[in-house]
């Protein structure tokens, strides 16, 4: 059985709180899987590690291994073990449909790859054309529109929400962040978004559009991201790496990795140092949402202007890094 499948087994299995490698077996339902692994996979599986663990122990532990649950060297470390597999754990309802996996592990850019399309988000014609109707009016700078309710679950004190069109840039932030010594899990799902260009980033790419009125757009296929880390500390240490390795301050700048922006876009449902706080103002149909980030002092104009859309509208607090409150401000660094 493929590994992605054991992954995928696992994170509909009942959570369990297991203390030894047989125990995770059997919970996760894979003992008839543990009695096909012959002495000499298992050795091949493990190489030197978990030299002092039992047989038994050792083949549960190869299985876990061959799931991309493990690898090898977290057996050299119980606390790593228990660290790892609390983070499948942290796989409930309503989060499972969206998981990509932890941070830097091989399945994580499996799954980025399969991560689906757009296509039922360029439906939603007329909220698209009324978003565009706000931006060449200058109301918003911006628009995300995304599947309902898709942060429905998540811990706010552990999880910043993330935007990007690259799933290259992805794979790499995420095994960036592994080497970073930031742990968690990745959750990943279609949007699509538009919002203004900035002349100051230089030729425009192919899918920008220019409006009637000659305001320029960028239409983009993306993915909103949730990093849900293991404690809200992670979150300091998640914008020091973006700030550092995938945020671009000169035209082709070294040593960044692939495809960083100009202004990188992540937010916080709650305060963290050095960010900004501005308004998510959120439209809402039954199977859609559209996200604006507003400044505060411009809500009540928004708001005025989508009072007679017809949609659910909700106003909440965010807090957002500065080089993205700077392009909401009219910047473009």
């Amino acid at each position: 059985m493929p590994a992605f499948a054991l992954i995928f087994m696992m994170l509909l299995s009942p959570l369990v709180k297991a203390a030894s490698f047989s125990t995770m077996i059997d919970d996760l339902s894979l003992s008839e899987l543990e009695l096909t692994f012959s002495e000499s996979k298992v050795a091949s599986v493990l190489g030197s590690s978990g030299k002092d663990l039992t047989k038994d122990e050792q083949r549960a532990a190869a299985v876990l291994v061959s799931a991309g649950i493990l690898s090898p060297d977290d057996l050299l470390s119980v606390a790593r073990v228990a660290s790892k597999y609390q983070q499948f754990r942290q796989s409930q309802a309503g989060k499972s449909d969206h998981l990509i996996g932890p941070f830097g592990a091989s399945v994580t850019h499996t799954r980025l790859n399969r991560i689906g399309d757009h296509s039922e988000l360029l439906k939603e014609q007329a909220f698209i054309t009324s978003l565009q109707q706000l931006l060449s009016r200058g109301v918003i700078t911006g628009y995300d529109l995304r599947k309902v309710n898709i942060n429905d679950g998540f811990d706010p004190q552990k999880t910043l929400t993330y935007s990007h069109s690259s799933i290259v840039h992805l794979k790499q932030l995420s095994t960036l962040l592994k080497s970073e010594g930031v742990d968690g899990l990745l959750y990943a799902a279609p949007k699509i978004s538009a919002f203004l260009f900035r002349d100051e980033w230089g030729e425009p790419p192919d899918n920008v559009e220019e409006l009637k009125d000659g305001t320029r757009v960028v239409n983009g296929k993306e993915w909103v991201v949730f990093f849900e880390f293991e404690s809200s500390v992670e979150k300091s240490k998640f914008h020091r790496v973006v700030t550092t390795y995938a945020k671009k301050d000169l035209e082709n700048q070294p040593g960044l990795i692939a495809d960083a922006w100009w202004q990188p876009f992540y937010y916080s449902e709650t305060l963290v140092e050095d960010f900004a706080h501005i308004n998510l103002v959120l439209l809402k149909s039954n199977t859609t949402e559209a996200t604006l980030t507003v400044l505060p002092e411009k809500v009540m104009r928004v708001k005025s202007a989508l009072d007679n859309g017809g949609w659910e509208i909700t106003v909440e607090d965010v807090w957002v890094n500065k080089p993205f409150y700077r392009f909401l401000q009219g910047g473009y660094k």
